[in-house]
């Protein structure tokens, strides 16, 4: 006889089942994106070796954009390799108090000028009180920053704001992340881009660093998710929550 909807078996089966079906995804779009590089250097490779160039200078040229996929190439699989030992625990999180006040100063510092570039405005806005959370510093600072650099590079109008949540749930701090886009920016699937249009400029694709927030924050005994509002359904701005342990009033300074 099937467990009950609401028994903790069922929910663990229902929990395992979601992961799976994101895992499913992740590695669809993942795939895809290792192919564009690949297929750019298969493409420039095979017009040399068929003798389509029209000059020596031609030929150097296709060489130097194959190497520069091939490089590319590598920084993805770098990156999943990384993605691979935070989600098999080889990495492990330096956990301490950290306050959000400085934290957020840090970050604000780190990312004002690329949204300047762009001309988004940029919002900071730290807890009054003295707040802590349970965290490694790093890779906290690591999740703010790609998340608004992700937002950054996807936005074309607006504002990007990071604050803390209104109401706080009982021993976990809400950090919100809201952008101007509408909310299925974030959501599944995500856009592909076309392998002929690859770029070799732009930076990592975003479901890889989304990936890496989701993990950094689970790996710290958070959680990372898109917040269901009738706006963000819409065409309203989207909001996405990052949750973590908060410290006790009684924990030492």
């Amino acid at each position: 006889m099937p467990a009950p909807a609401s028994s903790p078996t069922s929910t663990a089966y229902y929990k395992a089942l979601e992961l799976a079906l994101f895992r499913g995804g992740f590695l669809a779009r993942t795939s895809h994106e290792l192919r564009s590089p690949l297929s750019k250097i298969i493409s420039m490779h095979q017009m040399i070796l068929e003798g389509l160039c029209d000059s020596r200078e031609e030929e150097t040229e296709f060489l130097a954009e194959a190497h520069g996929a091939a490089l590319k190439l590598l920084e993805h699989l770098d990156f999943l390799i990384y993605l691979s030992k935070l989600e098999g625990e080889r990495l492990h999180p330096e956990g301490q108090w950290v306050a959000l006040a400085p934290l957020f100063e840090k970050v604000q510092s780190l990312t004002h000028l690329q949204a300047a570039n762009r001309n988004l405005c940029l919002v900071l806005a730290p807890p009054a009180d003295p707040m802590k959370v349970w965290a490694d510093p790093a890779w906290l600072s690591t999740v703010l920053v790609t998340l608004i650099e992700v937002a950054i590079e996807t936005c074309d109008r607006g504002t990007i704001r990071i604050a803390l949540a209104p109401k706080q749930p009982a021993g976990s701090c809400d950090i919100w992340v809201e952008d101007e886009r509408p909310g299925g920016t974030w959501q599944e699937p995500c856009p592909l881009p076309d392998p002929e249009d690859f770029d070799l400029e732009r930076s990592l694709p975003m479901s890889l660093r989304l990936e890496l927030v989701r993990l950094l924050l689970t790996r710290m005994g958070g959680a990372f998710s898109l917040i269901s509002t009738p706006a963000a359904a819409a065409s309203g701005p989207t909001r996405v929550l990052c949750r973590l342990p908060l410290a006790a009033p009684q924990d030492p300074d």
